[in-house]
């Protein structure tokens, strides 16, 4: 028993013995019941050991519920990845754990999609796993992924890494008769198509047409196959005609090599803007964000209590990851009234200024993890525009579903988009001190300039509030 407890004492990674779920990882897969109970450097070397490449498995139990279990090499911001492509389903995590001894990774969350995400219908299950094994390392990097660092640093030098190759970038040009809603769809079927948006510019003619370009990756790597064209065409033509819309012309070609994945520009023009108006604070959540020194001797825990919602989970694992807070083990679980409690076992800290800095970021990231702002351009204040923005995360990757969750907003307030675009902040965060935003210093900004359904400005103060805070509702739902 000496000789237990002080081995448990000396480990570095975990201070608890596994869960049983961990110990028999392929048996009903049933979350543990206790808080806290990380798995053993033991137990995670079983993986190591272990012949199976299935990383991911993905066990229905409703066509919106499942379970997800990850066990794969790990590798730095893996958590961050993972619940963001959850989070691109439009699923929410009810519960689940997350482990790594620094070598391996095991997940292990039960998902369920809202009632209320856009999107209906069944949750492609497949398409879920597929995406998961993509954030994956593979068996044969685990002897170099402890040394890998993130964007900025010098991968590339590291033997045995590999860099992914980025998609070739194509221009999909959508024309059709303009309609409420139109936009909304089109992202919608951009998604199911498995086509990622990285830039996007709408514009509609004086002969109410509209002109829309996405500037798009294939997730399947098939562009530019005959087959896949046809096959993204006939789908985008079927949406873009639907309600009335009339013959949708659609053309999609390869960008031009100076043409990149995110655009760039300055936010705001100070004598170009009227009234700059933001979501009702009210619409915002508040969260608790504690730490706690005494459950472990090896580790510092963060406990995070807040209400429930969509990308909660990936706005703490985003924080971390742009922080380069190593977690060991990480928990979430959901409580009564809807409040969920996030707890992060993360390396030894004893330092407070360290602690209130963390628990401040933590905070802000999940109170405000975006910010919506609403503004009329021009003397006459005839023009409304709205703003979404989003950070970007330390490797550049995006916040996902904020323009399908914007557009479906401005649907059901039956608003319309007469030209909106994708940009990239390079600004300082001072810029954004109405919203937030977690203090990042590169944003996506999403921008939309909006009118009535009759085509007529939104002149009424009341009415932008209400836009803005319907869109701040719909994407922290």
């Amino acid at each position: 028993a000496a000789a237990a407890a002080a081995a448990a004492a000396a480990a570095t990674t975990y201070v608890q013995p596994p869960p049983a779920y961990v110990q028999a990882p392929h048996a009903n897969c049933q979350l543990s019941q206790n808080r806290h109970l990380p798995p053993t450097a033991a137990t995670m070397q079983r993986f190591d050991a272990s012949e199976e490449d299935e990383f991911v498995e993905v066990m229905p139990i409703s066509g919106t519920e499942a379970q997800v279990r990850v066990t794969c090499p790990d590798k730095t911001g893996l958590g961050s990845d993972i619940t963001r492509t959850i989070f691109d389903f439009g699923l929410v995590c009810m519960k689940g754990d997350f482990a790594t001894d620094g070598k391996w990774a095991f997940v292990l969350v039960t998902v369920k999609k809202q009632t209320s995400s856009a999107g209906g219908g069944p949750v492609n299950w497949d398409l879920l796993r597929l995406r998961l094994e993509n954030q994956c390392p593979s068996k044969a990097s685990i002897s170099t992924l402890s040394s890998l660092n993130l964007v900025g640093q010098d991968e590339a030098h590291v033997p045995g890494y590999v860099e992914k190759k980025p998609g070739i970038m194509y221009i999909l040009q959508v024309e059709v008769e303009d309609r409420v809603g139109l936009l909304h769809d089109l992202t919608q079927e951009l998604w199911a198509c498995e086509l990622t948006v990285h830039r996007a510019h709408i514009s509609t003619s004086p002969a109410d047409t509209a002109v829309d370009l996405f500037y798009v990756t294939d997730e399947r790597n098939q562009l530019p196959a005959e087959s896949r064209v046809a096959e993204i065409s006939r789908n985008v033509q079927c949406t873009a005609g639907r309600r009335g819309g009339g013959t949708a012309r659609v053309l999609l070609t390869p960008a031009p090599t100076f043409v990149t994945k995110q655009g760039s520009a300055r936010l705001f023009e100070a004598n170009s803007i009227g009234k700059i108006e933001t979501a009702s604070a009210t619409q915002y959540t508040e969260a608790t964000v504690t730490v706690d020194n005494l459950m472990s001797k090896a580790h510092t825990v963060f406990q995070m209590r807040t209400r429930d919602r969509k990308g909660l989970l990936y706005d703490v694992l985003r924080a971390s990851k742009d922080l380069k807070v190593h977690i060991s083990y990480a928990k979430v679980e959901m409580r009564g009234k809807g409040m969920c409690e996030v707890d992060l076992f993360v390396a030894r800290c004893t330092n407070l200024e360290e602690q209130r800095y963390l628990c401040q970021r933590y905070k802000e990231n999940i109170e405000r993890p975006v910010s919506v702002q609403i503004m009329t351009m021009g003397l006459d204040e005839i023009t409304t525009e709205l703003r979404v923005i989003a950070p970007l995360d330390i490797s550049g990757f995006t916040r996902p579903r904020v323009l399908l969750d914007v557009t479906e907003a401005l649907r059901q307030l039956k608003v319309m988009v007469f030209k909106a675009d994708i940009i990239t902040d390079d600004g300082t965060p001072q810029q954004h001190d109405e919203g937030g935003v977690g203090g990042s210093t590169r944003h996506e900004v999403h921008r939309f300039l909006l009118t009535d359904e009759q085509g007529q400005p939104i002149s009424s103060v009341r009415d932008r509030k209400v836009i803005c805070n319907k869109v701040l509702s719909v994407l922290l739902q």
